[in-house]
């Protein structure tokens, strides 16, 4: 009988405290509030249409809510990385003269819109996002198709080799391009670190640490449409010394940084010109970083290399995860404006956000899940084919969105 009483007890005890842990881990909501801050200089654009994603940086669940005006909706409380897509559309006039006559013709023009934020915290049952979207660029340029930044080891060692990393360049238009001038940049700031930076040029301009850009008089450099060119570190045929890496001697162009450390050297093949260096901030070899926890990007200056490096500095400063304030004087900024393609690349695991303006790029792709260089050996990142023209021309995706545009942790194009 006392072993039927203290079964009895265990079981109310049981049921008292699944109680107790139903009511305090009850799932707690909040209503969010939806607007957009569009930016752009078109006037009368209004939004038509489109779909907020917000993915639980927990969990990796997302909930995808419609556009309206005025819209809301209701969440479970966490930490979320939010996306916008949609389009918007705005009327353009037109005068002509028909028949001496001022003949006005409008028309509705549509352009796809698009922006996202990371790491937004709701909680408190109540929360008010506005999220800044951007009108997307429509006209076709080059892009970056493929970044190869980890290298390899040599068969049969632990001794890692260095100097065939490359970017593929790719001319994504119908027409010929030309990449006299084209600059390549890599992010000063990291994907996987952030700081409340001030100033906070992020929204207008990328901050580089690299700053390298193609020869050329204007017209030296032709590129065919649906062509590349490659980009590389040493273009020598690296097969010789490493059966695993690739031949990069017939490569478009290297970048050369005349290293001044007489224990890491840099090679220079005479027959392949070699990048402008108008900014590298080490003094010995410029690597790509193999963790893939920076930003690259192409542009156009808008002004003279002289007037870039006279003007286009700034200084900033920030809080260190040990309290103090750090200041980095005179470092390069380059306008969003003369962006034409930019990519953040980031460890899957330790991705924190990006350090572009959405503008550029909404997402992010990784050479490996984590940053453990021996599992992201020998990957990449390659752009994905959207289509293929009846004439065989393939048009490379471009949604400035590296998440869904590229393929991560990827064969490298060149050891196929």
């Amino acid at each position: 009988m006392r072993m039927k009483n203290f079964a009895f007890a265990s079981a109310l005890a049981g049921m008292l405290l699944l109680t107790a842990c139903s009511s305090d881990d009850e799932l707690k909501t909040s209503q969010v509030g939806l607007a957009l801050n569009v930016s752009s200089n078109i006037e009368n654009l209004q939004v038509a249409s489109g779909t907020y994603t917000f993915t639980n940086v927990s969990t990796g669940t997302d909930t995808q809510v419609a556009y309206a005006a005025a819209g809301s909706t209701v969440l479970p409380d966490g930490l979320y990385n939010v996306a916008f897509t949609g389009e918007a559309s705005y009327t353009y006039s037109k005068e002509t003269i028909v028949d001496d006559q001022t003949v006005v013709t409008d028309t509705l023009v549509t352009r796809a819109l698009q922006g996202s934020q990371q790491n937004v915290e709701i909680t408190g049952g109540s929360y008010s996002l506005k999220l800044d979207v951007y009108v997307v660029n429509d006209k076709s340029d080059f892009v970056i198709a493929e970044i190869y930044g980890v290298g390899t080891y040599k068969p049969g060692t632990t001794s890692q080799y260095n100097g065939d990393q490359y970017f593929r360049i790719y001319n994504n238009s119908d027409e010929v391009l030309y990449a006299d001038g084209l600059v390549l940049l890599e992010s000063k700031f990291t994907t996987t670190q952030k700081f409340a930076y001030t100033p906070d040029k992020m929204a207008e301009a990328m901050t580089a640490q690299v700053v390298a850009m193609i020869p050329g008089t204007g017209k030296e450099y032709p590129v065919q449409p649906g062509k590349s060119i490659i980009v590389c570190d040493n273009a020598i045929n690296h097969k010789e010394a490493n059966t695993s890496s690739f031949d990069l001697s017939t490569a478009n162009f290297e970048w050369y940084t005349n290293s001044t450390s007489t224990s890491n050297p840099d090679s220079d093949n005479p027959s392949v010109p070699n990048l402008v260096m108008l900014y590298n901030y080490t003094k010995t070899i410029w690597l790509l970083n193999k963790q893939g926890n920076k930003a690259y990007a192409l542009a156009r200056l808008g002004v003279d290399a002289d007037t870039y490096l006279k003007d286009y500095t700034y200084d900033y400063s920030y809080v260190t995860v040990t309290g103090s304030v750090s200041t980095v004087n005179a470092q390069y900024y380059v306008p969003n404006d003369w962006i034409i393609d930019a990519v953040n690349l980031s460890p899957k695991s330790a991705y924190v956000w990006n350090v572009t303006s959405p503008a550029l790029d909404m997402g992010f792709t990784y050479f490996g899940l984590n940053s453990t260089l021996k599992e992201n050996l020998g990957k990449g990142v390659v752009r994905k084919v959207s289509y293929t023209t009846p004439d065989g021309r393939e048009v490379l995706q471009d949604t400035n969105n590296s998440s869904v545009d590229f393929t991560p942790a990827a064969n490298p194009t060149l050891a196929n």
